[in-house]
């Protein structure tokens, strides 16, 4: 998959999961994720989608942006491309099994490429997400061949997830 220059596999309006009145974010995200049956089918696995990796992903930071790319979970899971296949990667200071896919996706008019990175424990695959990036952004890091952000990689800052989507888009333009 063309990451920069397929079609979004889904289109949101960034009206969802707006704050409301007597339930929380989680609990919204939650509610939606039941709907959708709790769980997605990635190229990784069954990965449980709960309250759990909610709470996770915001403990991490929340923009708008992120809260709006929770409604896309499941279909980034499930459609989109492995940019950091499963193996041990360095994880709040330790070595875990965690593995990355992104798709494009719109939120509005916006065109952005959504990772999540899942994690996997003894009892389930355990969903973490990540920022979307302006799909903007990374033409002009690819274009550069430089990525802004950090160099340590425990756990992901947006620096290193930024870092891994150049390494996907840089490999797959040499192969075309």
């Amino acid at each position: 998959m063309d990451l920069l220059n397929s079609i979004p596999i889904i289109e949101l309006s960034g009206d969802e999961f707006m704050p409301k009145e007597g339930i929380t974010f989680a609990q919204q995200v939650n509610e939606y994720f039941i709907s959708q049956g709790g769980k997605a089918d990635s190229s990784f696995g069954e990965v449980l989608l709960d309250i759990k990796g909610i709470q996770n992903s915001k403990q991490h930071g929340m923009s708008r942006i992120k809260a709006v790319a929770f409604a896309a979970v499941k279909d980034v899971l499930e459609k989109g491309v492995e940019i950091l296949p499963m193996d041990y990667h360095g994880v709040h200071d330790k070595k875990q099994m965690t593995g990355m896919i992104a798709a494009p996706i719109a939120i509005g008019v916006e065109k952005y490429i959504c990772v999540f990175e899942v994690i996997a424990n003894l009892e389930v695959n355990r969903l973490y997400v990540h920022e979307a990036f302006v799909t903007k952004t990374l033409f002009e890091d690819a274009a550069s061949n430089s990525v802004h952000g950090s160099e340590t990689t425990s756990p992901h800052p947006q620096g290193e997830i930024a870092k891994v989507l150049q390494n996907y888009v840089s490999a797959n333009k040499n192969n075309n």
